[in-house]
């Protein structure tokens, strides 16, 4: 009991900090700036934004945790947020939404672990506190990975679009490099990994290029986009004709996306008729439930 006392007095005092900050900081400013003429402030700056009280607390305690400096992970994170698309621009981004969503979802905990123990369920509180401090640590990472996860889903269609016109392109004798650049415009997952080939083969050469490309694929383990970067490495070493390749490429994509659809309308129609059901049944027990309650 004592200790959940610490926890909402320290909340409290957090707050009350924050409020005093915000009211000082709004009346000191006035002050300083009678003519309301336009200040920059640090948290004016582009993607700059100050701390609170606790986003610091939890930094100083937590370094290795939620400091991008001293942060053991950061090579996994950095590997996430190039599979997500760059969801959040850099790996500080990243741990300043960490930070923030961990302090949110502690704030949450704590509050309903002391209404807990107001109503006299101190042994309820402890897992609910702990359920909330795992959810608050899990949150930016599942985030990232289920952008990911969404990536992998737009590119498949998108990487039929780009070998379509890839191939078109490849049929009336268009070089390769012409023709990445020219799918590249397109847009979408695919094609922009289309446009950074083509520039870091410019930059660095077909092996550089394939690397790089590979670190940004949503799923490291995707087989026909590996497939494809391995036939671009062997037309650009060993001199392998693509447009086979691509074409090939192109039917297999066809079939997992026409697939795909076909799973997706399959759940469709299951759903659909699962509601059915639930629905009949419902309406069966609505007829019947008021007779039941007369014979009883």
């Amino acid at each position: 009991m004592t200790f959940f006392a610490f926890i909402a007095a320290l909340a409290l005092a957090i707050l009350v900090h924050e409020l005093a900050s915000a009211i000082q900081v709004a009346v000191v400013g006035r002050w300083n700036n009678p003519l309301n003429t336009p200040t920059l402030t640090h948290s004016d700056l582009p993607n700059q934004r100050s701390r609170t009280t606790l986003e610091a607390i939890l930094l100083a305690v937590f370094p290795k945790r939620f400091d991008e400096g001293q942060a053991a992970n950061v090579t996994d994170v950095v590997g996430l947020l190039r599979r997500s698309g760059y969801v959040y621009a850099t790996p500080g981004e990243f741990y300043a939404a960490a930070i923030r969503d961990f302090s949110q979802f502690l704030l949450i905990g704590m509050v309903l672990a002391v209404g807990l123990v107001i109503l006299d369920m101190p042994i309820a509180a402890v897992p609910v506190l702990a359920v909330y401090i795992v959810l608050g640590l899990r949150r930016p990472y599942a985030r990232l990975k289920s952008a990911a996860k969404k990536r992998e889903f737009a590119m498949k269609n998108n990487m039929l679009l780009g070998l379509s016109v890839l191939e078109s392109l490849l049929t009336v004798s268009t070089g390769s490099q012409t023709a990445f650049a020219e799918t590249a415009k397109i847009g979408g997952p695919f094609c922009n990994l289309l446009a950074l080939l083509s520039v870091q083969i410019e930059k660095g050469g077909p092996d550089k290029a394939i690397e790089t490309v590979s670190a940004h694929l949503p799923n490291p383990n995707d087989i026909e986009a590996n497939l494809f970067l391995a036939d671009v490495l062997a037309y650009y070493t060993d001199m392998r004709p693509i447009l086979s390749s691509v074409s090939a490429l192109r039917e297999s994509v066809h079939r997992l996306v026409l697939d795909a659809t076909e799973e997706r309308a399959a759940l469709v129609r299951q759903r659909a008729n699962l509601f059915g059901i639930f629905s009949v049944v419902g309406l069966l027990i609505a007829l019947i439930a008021p007779y039941m309650a007369v014979s009883f």
